[in-house]
């Protein structure tokens, strides 16, 4: 992502387009280095996902990641790793 780009950003992406079932958005590494260009630095980045009512599906967790992703990509223009 480009350095500008703050935690909090991705964080209100991702809980907005999450839905209910997204409980948490943690930020757990952030790297800067010569391994990327001199205007962006890779965020790692964890997402809890809860149903009080029943077992989650991984094809349900796979469609929200999706929509996130997007999300991501379109309003901030990041890129998967």
């Amino acid at each position: 992502i480009d350095k500008e780009i703050t935690f909090e950003q991705i964080e209100g992406i991702a809980l907005s387009t999450g839905g209910k079932l997204l409980k948490e958005v943690g930020l757990f590494d952030v790297y800067e280095g010569d391994k990327l260009p001199d205007n962006k630095k890779s965020y790692a980045v964890s997402f809890y996902f809860q149903d009080d009512e029943k077992t989650l599906k991984d094809a349900q967790i796979d469609a929200i990641m999706d929509k996130i992703r997007n999300q991501l990509e379109n309003q901030l223009k990041t890129e998967l790793r």
